[in-house]
C-alpha cells in the first residue's frame, strides 16, 4: 500500500513537473515584422492561440511598449497560463523594416527647400545634413523605399529645417515622421590630384573634385574645368585644395630671349624670318621680338611653341582688345 501511494504521488510530481515545463513563457521583447502583434510574437509558446492578435505594431523602424495587464487578459481569455515571475510590467516591441536610402530623403527634402527658396547661387546644389548624421527613415519589407515631405519649416538664415515627411510616399495611410537638420547651397569645384610647379601642364586626368560650401567659393575660385585643364600655375599648386583663377595661365610656349620663327602677314603676302623674343608668353599674347636680319623690334601675337605671327602695324594688338572683349563688337 505504501509503495502504491508513493508510486502515486510520483506520478502526480512528474505531472506538476512536466505542466511547469510546458507552460507559455512571456518574452521581455519582440521584433514583428508585420502590422500586428499576436500572442505567438510575445509567448515562447502560444499553441492554437499564437495568431490572436494582441496590438498594432509600431511602424517599421520604430518601437512601442505593450502592457503586461493586457497581454496578460489576452493569454487568459485564450487559454495561455502563465505566470509573471520576472514582475515584468511592460514589453517592448519593434518593428523590423528597411531604410529608405538617405540620398532619397535628402533628395526630398531639397526640392522641398528649392521650391520654397529661390536665392540659391545658380552653380550651387543643396547639401542636407540629418541632426542625427542620419534620417532613419524605415519602410516594410515590401514597400517602395520614397519619401514625400508633406510639411516644411525652413530658416534661410540659419539653414535649419524641421520637415514631416511620409514613407512610403505614395500610401496615404503610411506614418509620418518628423525629421530635421540644415540645409546649405555648396558648390563642386576642380582640385588638382598632384602637386604641380610653374611649368607643368594640367591634365584632364590630374583633376579630382571636392564639395564645398557655396559661401567659401568666391568669383576668383575655379570652378569649371575650361579654367583649369591646358593651364600652368603662376606658383606652386598643392593637391587637394582650390585654385584661383588669377594663379592660373596658359603655358609658356615663348621663353624670354629664345628664337622664335615669325611670319610676317600683310593681306595676300606671307614672309618668315628669324628673331630673338624679348618677352616670354603663352598661346593669344602679345611679345616683343627682335628681327635678326634688321635688328629692329616689332609685336606679334604668340600661335604656338616659339612661333609668332606679325600682323599689319596696330593689328596685333588690336586682335588681343577684341579677344578681351568678348570677340564680338
Amino acid at each position: 500500500m505504501y509503495a502504491r501511494i508513493a508510486l502515486t504521488i510520483g506520478t502526480f510530481s512528474a505531472a506538476l513537473f512536466a505542466g511547469a515545463v510546458a507552460a507559455a513563457e512571456l518574452r521581455p521583447s519582440a521584433t514583428v515584422a508585420g502590422e500586428t502583434v499576436t500572442l505567438g510574437d510575445l509567448f515562447d509558446d502560444a499553441g492554437a492561440a499564437a495568431h490572436v492578435v494582441v496590438a498594432n505594431a509600431p511602424a517599421p523602424g520604430l518601437k512601442g511598449e505593450i502592457s503586461v495587464s493586457r497581454i496578460s487578459l489576452a493569454a487568459r481569455r485564450n487559454g495561455i497560463e502563465w505566470r509573471n515571475n520576472a514582475g515584468l510590467t511592460h514589453i517592448v516591441v519593434g518593428r523590423s523594416g528597411v531604410a529608405v536610402p538617405e540620398e532619397e530623403v535628402a533628395s526630398a527634402v531639397a526640392g522641398a527647400i528649392e521650391a520654397q527658396s529661390s536665392s540659391l547661387p545658380s552653380a550651387a546644389i543643396l547639401q542636407v545634413d540629418f541632426a542625427n548624421g542620419t534620417a532613419g527613415i524605415q519602410v516594410a519589407e515590401d514597400s517602395e523605399r520614397s519619401v514625400r515631405v508633406e510639411q516644411l519649416s525652413f530658416n534661410p538664415r540659419s539653414g535649419a529645417f524641421t520637415a514631416v515627411v511620409r514613407a512610403p510616399a505614395n500610401d496615404m495611410m503610411s506614418p509620418l515622421r518628423r525629421i530635421s537638420g540644415r540645409a546649405y547651397p555648396v558648390i563642386d569645384v576642380p582640385v588638382l590630384t598632384r602637386d604641380i610647379v610653374p611649368g607643368d601642364v594640367v591634365r584632364r586626368t590630374d583633376i579630382d573634385w571636392i564639395r564645398l560650401p557655396a559661401s567659401r567659393v568666391s568669383q576668383n575660385i575655379v570652378t569649371s574645368l575650361p579654367q583649369l585643364v591646358g593651364m600652368s600655375p603662376r606658383k606652386p599648386a598643392r593637391a587637394g585644395e582650390p585654385l584661383r583663377l588669377s594663379d592660373m595661365h596658359p603655358p609658356l610656349v615663348v621663353e624670354k630671349g629664345a628664337q622664335v620663327d615669325m611670319t610676317f602677314v600683310s593681306g595676300a603676302l606671307t614672309l618668315t624670318a628669324r628673331g630673338r623674343a624679348l618677352d616670354s608668353g603663352a598661346i593669344g599674347d602679345i611679345v616683343n621680338v627682335l628681327n635678326s636680319r634688321s635688328n629692329r623690334t616689332v609685336q606679334g601675337i604668340v600661335e604656338g611653341p616659339n612661333m609668332v605671327r606679325i600682323d599689319a602695324p596696330g593689328t596685333a594688338r588690336a586682335a588681343v582688345v577684341h579677344n578681351a572683349a568678348g570677340g564680338n563688337s
